[in-house]
């Protein structure tokens, strides 16, 4: 018997089982595409035939594949659900707290443990001392888990039973992340545009603005953690204002004009409500409207 199982080997599945195996664990891989196991194989794993004797093979098994409904595709295959039973999964795919939710059940109800889990960066990244993986689930498995874990990311961060949870906190930092690149390819456009070269933007953006930008980010998520939303240096009006400037650019430079008509949209409808004399952070109650 191996000591772990992974199912899935795209990109970051390849990766997880390259760092178990370099840091010393047996494992059993299994891909639908045979060739993709080839490299794993030659670096010491074991290649399972199908998936319930990639689960079979280990007490615990990592699912690294593309979603939660790929995921279900493969453990209804045959012999599956009985080889499920004893047995510990670790969910790294891609899905919604919803899903985290439903699969813990769904997992349970076949008389194994489960434990979710959100990769916070890129495959390049697994098995190095920066890497973040959050993960939660019930506290014993975790700890049963965690030495294997540490193989995957020198930053396991445990976020207790709430199964939901990390895949909530990786999609809240997704929509920062999206939010601030769709800004920044659109704050390159500008610069093309005005006739400025785009890299002198990223080297402002990177010594002086990140860090204003960062600031503003953290102000707005604190003040809607206490409920404060007066006493701002930055109403809703005056971003709604600058929101309407951003667009007016667009429109007179002749660029695409979908990421500022969104913001000037969406910060329109604060205003209509008459939020306007609020701070930014305010605006997080017409979201809660649109529930």
């Amino acid at each position: 018997m191996s000591d772990i199982t992974v199912i899935g080997l795209g990109n970051m599945g390849t990766a997880l089982a390259q760092a178990l195996l370099d840091d010393g664990w047996e494992v059993t891989v299994w891909n639908r595409t045979k060739s993709k196991a080839e490299p794993l194989i030659e670096a010491g794993a074991s290649l399972a035939n199908n998936p319930a004797t990639a689960i079979q093979a280990s007490p615990v098994f990592i699912v690294c594949v593309m979603n939660y409904d790929v995921t279900q595709k493969i453990l209804s295959q045959p012999n599956v659900q009985e080889a499920l039973n004893g047995k510990v999964m670790i969910q790294l795919s891609s899905g919604t707290p919803v899903e985290a939710r439903e699969s813990e059940v769904w997992i349970k109800g076949h008389q194994a443990a489960y434990l979710d889990g959100e990769i916070m960066v890129y495959p390049d990244q697994i098995g190095k001392q920066d890497a973040d993986i959050l993960v939660a689930g019930d506290q014993d498995i975790y700890q049963q888990c965690e030495d294997l874990l540490y193989a995957l990311a020198g930053n396991i961060v445990y976020l207790g039973e709430n199964i939901s949870a990390p895949l909530a906190y990786g999609w809240a930092m997704g929509s920062v992340l999206w939010g601030s690149l769709l800004g920044a390819l659109h704050g390159a456009r500008i610069c093309e545009v005005e006739g400025l070269a785009v890299d002198q933007f990223a080297e402002r953006l990177i010594k002086s603005d990140m860090e204003t930008i960062s600031g503003a980010i953290q102000d707005v998520l604190k003040r809607i953690n206490e409920e404060r939303f007066g006493e701002s240096q930055g109403s809703l009006n005056v971003a709604a204002d600058g929101a309407e400037r951003l667009l007016k650019h667009a429109h007179e430079a002749g660029i695409n004009a979908d990421f500022p008509k969104y913001a000037a949209t969406t910060l329109r409808q604060a205003i209509e409500v008459g939020l306007g004399d609020e701070d930014m952070a305010a605006f997080i109650k017409v979201l809660r409207d649109r529930a």
